[in-house]
């Protein structure tokens, strides 16, 4: 993907401190180490979007009907359930004016919950939305019998069962960016001046899925629209 598609583009490949981490954690039983790692553990968490402001709806009279579609793909896969490797939601906020905040209450528009393994992968595109467009679950569904489609989530499927190894990890990761690029391209056919907003990864070896605020400070600020987001991890009760 080139990465001017994205506004804001984070994903970075995992560098040769990661990849030594993620051997060590997943492929030390398959080299035949006697050292013992504990194997790693879907983690659950929530994502977040926080103070979402819209600077300027590019709208002269009136205001403006505006949706938020977001893609969370994680490596927390259940066998031959495609639809268990990732989460959009679709958000729509009718009545926005330039210099708006999203009315998403006091906790943030939940964008993910759920178990994450291996990465997190999360995609944000803002658009001017269009009377009666579907959301991105739905579009998404329509598009599930295209190759890329099938090509992207048969890499993330191939995380589920048994402890893969490396080369499977990193395959799915190129998964998880082909399934977000084929949600903005599908949404900029159904809706007016999609604009690919936001991608990030986080590693669980490395980053520790990224829990956290980002950024640390203030917000992103971007095309007319500025936020800051959050993952939290939840512990067990």
């Amino acid at each position: 993907m080139n990465q001017q598609e994205w506004l804001i583009d984070e994903a970075m490949p995992p560098d040769a401190v990661a990849i030594e981490q993620m051997e060590r954690e997943i492929g030390s039983s398959q080299r035949g180490s006697r050292e013992s790692f504990s194997q790693p553990q879907a983690v659950n968490l929530a994502v977040r979007l926080q103070d979402i402001m819209i600077w300027d709806t590019k709208k002269w009279f009136g205001d403006a009907e505006m949706r938020l579609d977001a893609l969370v793909v994680h490596g927390h896969a259940t066998p031959g359930e495609a639809a268990s490797v990732y989460m959009p939601k679709t958000f729509r906020f009718p009545g926005i004016k330039s210099q708006d905040r999203l009315p998403t209450g006091e906790n943030g528009l939940l964008i993910f919950y759920g178990e994450a393994l291996h990465f997190l992968d999360i995609f944000i595109t803002v658009s001017r939305d269009r009377q009666d467009s579907e959301d991105l679950a739905t579009l998404l569904h329509n598009n599930s019998q295209s190759p890329n489609f099938q090509g992207a989530v048969n890499s993330l499927l191939g995380l589920a069962g048994a402890t893969p190894g490396l080369m499977a990890v990193g395959t799915a990761i190129g998964g998880a960016s082909i399934l977000g690029n084929l949600a903005r391209q599908v949404l900029s056919k159904v809706t007016g001046n999609t604009i690919g907003l936001y991608h990030t990864s986080w590693l669980q070896y490395k980053d520790g899925f990224g829990i956290g605020r980002h950024p640390e400070r203030a917000s992103h600020n971007v095309k007319d629209l500025s936020f800051w987001y959050e993952i939290i991890r939840e512990e067990p009760s």
